[in-house]
This record gives structure tokens, C-alpha cells and sequence, in this order.
């Protein structure tokens, strides 16, 4: 029963999560930030975290009586994540498969200027577009987008679950 209680809760803060992401990307999109400055990346990052806190806090005190273990709210946290990854992606294959299928090459022009103001050569450039290029592929970027997600969420998860942790007394 917990198990099934767990899944579904996991999916429904992944969404909330996801759906924050996703409304957080489609802001960038309408400005046409493809390179967003570094603060913007830190409210990405404590969206993410307080996502999954929200997520294990209120899993703790709604489904498990107030109490969690730290494994369960490591793993409730990356289910989170996982769930959370699993919508950004879909918006993000529709988003350059559909919507805009020229991002990626917006994306790349920002990416050539960031090694030209890193002083890279014009041969280093053009290899390492060249490899870019192979992994350009909308399955392969949705694919890498989950699975760097997931271990974002698992090294967030693993910070968060020390503060969410509450053990059942072993007398009550």
C-alpha cells in the first residue's frame, strides 16, 4: 500500500515540479535567452530544491505519520526528480521537435560564441561543434537532459533528506 501511495505521490510533485521548470523555460523562450545568466541558473537550482523539499516534507507529515527514514526520503526525492525530468522532457522534445525546431541551432550560436570568448581557435571550435553535433539528435537530448536531471535531483535529495529525516522512536 505505501508503495503505491509513495509512486503516486512522487508523481504528483514531479509534476509540480516539472511544471515549474517547464513555465520557468518558456519565460527564457519568450525573452529569447538561450545563454541566461548565472543567477538565473541559481533560481533553477532552488526552484529544484524546493520542489523536492515540498515533496518530502509533505509525503512525510501526510503519508507516513510525520516520520520518515533517510533512505525514504532520498528515494521519494529522486522519484521526484525522476518524474519532475520526465515532464520537462517531453515539453523540451516538443518544444525543439515541434515548436521550434531552430532552438538547437540558436543554441549552438551561443555555445561558438562562448568558445570564442574563451579564446579557443577556429579548428578547436569546429571539432568540438563537431561533436556537439553528433549528439544533437531530440531523443538523445531528451535521454541526457532526464538522466543529468535525475542525478541533480539525486545529489540534491541527498542533502535535503539529512533536514527531512525524522525517525519513529523506537518506545512510543
Amino acid at each position: 500500500m505505501e508503495g503505491n501511495n509513495k509512486f503516486k505521490s512522487a508523481m504528483v510533485y514531479g509534476l509540480y515540479l516539472g511544471l515549474a521548470l517547464v513555465f520557468m523555460n518558456i519565460i527564457q523562450y519568450i525573452l529569447d535567452v538561450y545563454n541566461p545568466p548565472f543567477w538565473v541558473g541559481l533560481i533553477t537550482y532552488a526552484v529544484v530544491i524546493a520542489g523536492i523539499v515540498f515533496g518530502q516534507y509533505n509525503y512525510r507529515n501526510k503519508e507516513l505519520g510525520g516520520y520518515i527514514n533517510y533512505g525514504q526520503s532520498l528515494g521519494f526525492g529522486v522519484l521526484i526528480s525522476l518524474f519532475a525530468s520526465v515532464i520537462f522532457g517531453f515539453y523540451f522534445a516538443i518544444l525543439i521537435g515541434v515548436i521550434d525546431p531552430t532552438y538547437m541551432d540558436k543554441l549552438m550560436e551561443v555555445i561558438i560564441e562562448k568558445y570564442q570568448e574563451a579564446g579557443l581557435t577556429d579548428d578547436q571550435i569546429d571539432a568540438a561543434m563537431d561533436m556537439v553535433k553528433k549528439f544533437q539528435n531530440p531523443i538523445i537530448t531528451v535521454v541526457s537532459s532526464v538522466f543529468s536531471f535525475v542525478f541533480m535531483g539525486t545529489i540534491f535529495s541527498l542533502i535535503t533528506s539529512i533536514f527531512i529525516k525524522k525517525e519513529k522512536p523506537l518506545f512510543e
